[in-house]
């Protein structure tokens, strides 16, 4: 696949999504998650993907499972061929864990290629290098991977302890068509760009205890238009669209180019700092 190709994939992908859930309704996650099949085909794709990657799973009828006890699960949503030689795909991968996040979350995974079943591995393994280490991370009280970035938050007031935000931040899918220019940055770009340059459209979400995957997107044409995109738990969240945009606008000219990042808000009763000094507990 050309940049060009692979640009175009990542900007139209946000168009005519399906119906998605509400990451205001955790509940409605429940429901969906627990109870969707897998589609079996697909599972066993994701499988060799996880397989070629030495990450380790089990696999039944329906799901594959994970050591730390994370949980997934395949759907289909549609594929669609461009012409001869380029087929692109969509599917969507739901995510659980029985103490974690317990009410699921699900993301997409876009991806074209020459064949259905080469966008389908491609866009598993996207979702592997990507999603999958920030998943992780979020089933550790001391994440392993990822960089994070914490805040307090009020007291609880039954309890009266303290509680704190945590933003977990996956691997940074990074392309420009043009080599970086000689002057360096006064800030070079780092995992932390794209949530800080929007933190501020952030300030609800970060107020309440729902564990959420945030998709951030930002681009640059070639024709120099600015374009971004956000979803949280798979639903659009258009506050976020003007300040990435204008993130966009302070990048140095490398022609066409996009940054990419899957991110996940959780909430945790005790600091990383005091994580690090006690024994993790082992989830039953």
């Amino acid at each position: 696949m050309s940049f060009i190709q692979a640009f175009n994939v990542l900007i139209n992908k946000f168009n005519g999504r399906a119906q998605r859930e509400n990451y205001d309704h955790p509940e409605t996650a429940v429901d969906l998650t627990k109870n969707v099949p897998s589609d079996p085909v697909l599972l066993a794709q994701l499988a060799v993907v996880l397989t070629a990657a030495s990450i380790d799973f089990e696999m039944t009828a329906t799901h594959l499972q994970m050591p730390e006890g994370l949980v997934f699960a395949v759907q289909k949503l549609e594929t669609i061929a461009l012409g001869e030689g380029r087929v692109r795909t969509c599917t969507k991968i739901h995510a659980w864990h029985s103490v974690y996040f317990p009410q699921g979350i699900a993301e997409y995974q876009h991806a074209l290629a020459a064949t259905e079943e080469a966008a389908l591995i491609d866009g598993f393994k996207q979702w592997a290098n990507m999603d999958l280490p920030v998943l992780q991370d979020a089933t550790r009280d001391m994440p392993l991977h990822c960089t994070v970035i914490e805040m307090n938050t009020a007291a609880d007031e039954v309890t009266a302890t303290a509680n704190y935000r945590q933003v977990i931040l996956g691997p940074v899918a990074h392309l420009a068509s043009l080599p970086a220019p000689k002057k360096k940055d006064d800030h070079p770009f780092c995992p932390c760009c794209l949530f800080t340059e929007s933190m501020n459209a952030f300030h609800d979400v970060l107020q309440r205890d729902q564990f959420l995957g945030v998709r951030l997107f930002a681009s640059r044409d070639s024709q120099g238009v600015s374009a971004a995109d956000c979803r949280i738990n798979g639903e659009d969240f258009p506050a976020a669209i003007e300040p990435l945009v204008k993130y966009v606008e302070q990048w140095p000219q490398r022609g066409l180019e996009f940054r990419k990042q899957f991110i996940v808000i959780r909430s945790v009763s005790r600091s990383l700092e005091t994580a690090n000094k006690l024994p993790m507990p082992v989830p039953h």
